[in-house]
């Protein structure tokens, strides 16, 4: 993996397999920090984008990216293993409640049973309750 920038000290890398995975920047944060010299790493789950801050005369760059390769792995195995959970919306009735179709249904033909006659003009369904 090829860093995206490096400065004395920083370097920063992206990795697609961090996106919308906050579990596996975590990981990936622990697994770096625990190597020596590693002052500080932030990871983002939004743009999958990695920054290290670390003390070169301790730690190498070339030691980090190979940290970095491992715990990436280790991510992605995390990542294939844990099974998807699409995000699926309960239906109400699913809950126990009534369809929000019926309830609007109800609550405009209840309104329209007492509202003004010149009303029903504009919503021919109320006519029919006042005949």
């Amino acid at each position: 993996m090829a860093p995206l920038s490096v400065l004395p000290g920083r370097i920063r890398f992206e990795a697609s397999c961090l996106i919308a995975n906050g579990g596996g920047c975590d990981l990936l944060e622990r697994n770096i920090l625990a190597l020596q010299g590693v002052s500080e790493i932030t990871s983002s789950p939004r743009t999958g984008r990695v920054l290290v801050r670390f003390d070169e005369g301790i730690v190498s760059r070339s030691e980090i990216e190979a940290r970095l390769e491992q715990a990436l792995r280790a991510v992605r195995e995390l990542k294939d293993a844990a099974p998807e959970h699409p995000t699926s919306r309960r239906s109400s009735t699913a809950r126990g409640e009534s369809s929000p179709g019926i309830g609007h249904f109800v609550m405009e033909m209840a309104l329209h049973a007492f509202l003004p006659a010149p009303l029903d003009l504009l919503l021919p369904a109320a006519t029919a309750l006042r005949r």
